[in-house]
Formats: C-alpha cells, structure tokens, sequence
C-alpha cells in the first residue's frame, strides 16, 4: 500500500474537523534495578545450621540427617526435681549421663546467675485476729481514705492480703465502676478500638486461638 493516499486521507480528515485519536503506545513494565535485585538475594542467602553440615566424620556421599526436634519429656519418667536426694534414681541417671547438668547440690548457688531483681524475704504472719478486724473496721468506716496500699503500709502487709481479709462494700465498688464509666466516656475513637482488640485477645486466649 502506498504512503500517499494515507497522508491525503489523514489530512483531509483533519481538513474536514473529525475527530482523530492518536495510537496508543504499548505500557511498559517498571523493571526493578540491579542494585536492589543484589541486595535483596543477598539478604536470602542464609547459612545452614552447623548440625546439617558436613563433618570430619561424616561420610563423603549422599546420606540422611537424623537432627530430631526437641520433644516433650516422657509422662513414664518422674522430674529430677521431684525426686528426694535418698532417691536411688538419682544415682542411675547420673551413671547413664541423662540429666548430667540437672544432678547438682541445689544447695550451692550458680555464680553464673544473674541478681535477683527483687530482694529476697519471708513472709510472716504476725497479724492477729484483732488487728485484722480493726483493718475491716477502718476499710468499712472510710474506704477513701484508708485505702489497701494505706491500711498495708501501716499494719506492714501487703495490699494483696488486705483485699482477702476485707472486701469493698457495694457502694464503693458503685463509685469506683462510675469513675471507670467516666474515664472511658473521655475515650477518642483510637484508644476505644485499641481496648475492644485488647479485650478480645484476652477472650481468644481463653480459647486457645
């Protein structure tokens, strides 16, 4: 087909006003750099495990890795540290090797560990019957101001213990659930979405999901 009765009929068209729609262009696909495809097959290059490697005894050809996931302990063997210290099978795991870091004097303590975060105590109960009944009395008489962490410092109990030996009337617990109502009506949208998932994931836990 010749190039010139086209370019006649093209500018005859355009002579005559039609409307004319120049060809599309064929899209072309963004191609990802070599510089990012480096650096990312870079990142997925990982080292295997030492235990799937080959070693000096290993043999020389194709072969199966036994390298077993640690497993639950056997419901038929009884804890070490349930076992009292006259206990002969204290003696036999010692002599098969099973349990060879776990048979030590509990006694000795690790230098290895590390301080204990909070101070070591004993408890004691030195509380009497009628000391725990003035705790109830004070609690009863004015909750806002003899409050558990107040009534604890004084008697020298926790706060824990005072809420087991004296428990909020209703009218308190009325007051505290409308001072909770009232802080969550202050709530903005982010914060009430936030505290319903909470909620939900505390139920899911419960159900093992």
């Amino acid at each position: 087909m010749s190039v010139a009765p086209a370019r006649r009929s093209l500018s005859h068209s355009l002579q005559q006003g039609s409307h004319w729609c120049a060809p599309r262009l064929p899209h072309q696909q963004c191609r990802r750099h070599e510089s990012s495809y480096r650096r990312t097959n870079k990142k997925l290059r990982v080292k295997p495990d030492s235990s799937y490697l080959l070693s000096a005894t290993s043999p020389q050809r194709d072969h199966i890795i036994f390298n077993p996931p640690s497993s639950a302990p056997s419901v038929l063997q009884t804890p070490l540290k349930f076992l009292p210290k006259t206990d002969p099978r204290r003696t036999l795991f010692a002599a098969s090797g099973l349990h060879s870091s776990v048979v030590v004097d509990q006694s000795v303590k690790s230098p290895q560990l590390p301080p204990p975060v909070r101070k070591p105590y004993e408890k004691s109960y030195h509380l009497t019957e009628k000391e725990v009944e003035e705790i109830r009395t004070l609690r009863t008489s004015d909750p806002e101001v003899w409050t558990r962490q107040k009534l604890a410092k004084r008697f020298n109990c926790s706060s824990l213990f005072v809420g087991m030996v004296c428990e909020a009337s209703k009218e308190q617990k009325q007051r505290q659930a409308q001072k909770l109502e009232d802080v969550k009506a202050r709530w903005g949208p982010r914060r009430r979405t936030a505290r319903e998932d909470r909620a939900r994931r505390r139920a899911a836990w419960g159900r093992d999901e």
